[in-house]
């Protein structure tokens, strides 16, 4: 598996509209759980922020140099070819921003045990 870096560029706020869309990405990505505490919530939004501002800075970099994770570059009649993945719009391991990675896998919302991550509350 290629090597994804984290990469941030300085980044306009996003609108509520933006933040919408990526936290759909992110719900998907960390599906089936869903954040439930506090702290599992508050994660999750700084962890949909950093993977915003990752995309952003990613097709920033598109448009100044050549990408990381092109295969191939030709100048007459440009054209460029991309590793599998690369500019993916569903997350996938290989694509996501790893600061929320890791943030996303140290809080627990990316474990997928069939009993659950949190102890079943009292009645």
């Amino acid at each position: 598996m290629g090597r994804m870096y984290d990469s941030h560029v300085d980044t306009p706020a996003p609108s509520e509209y933006q933040l919408e869309l990526m936290r759909e990405r992110m719900y998907a990505f960390i599906f089936p759980n869903v954040p439930q505490t506090d702290g599992e919530k508050e994660a999750f939004e700084k962890a949909a922020a950093w993977q915003y501002e990752h995309d952003y800075s990613i097709m920033q970099r598109l448009s100044e140099d050549i990408p990381e994770g092109a295969q191939s570059f030709r100048i007459g009649d440009f054209q460029m070819a991309f590793k599998d993945g690369v500019l993916e719009y569903r997350l996938t391991r290989r694509n996501v921003c790893p600061s929320a990675y890791g943030l996303l896998l140290r809080t627990g919302l990316l474990y997928r045990g069939v009993e659950g991550r949190l102890p079943y509350a009292a009645d």
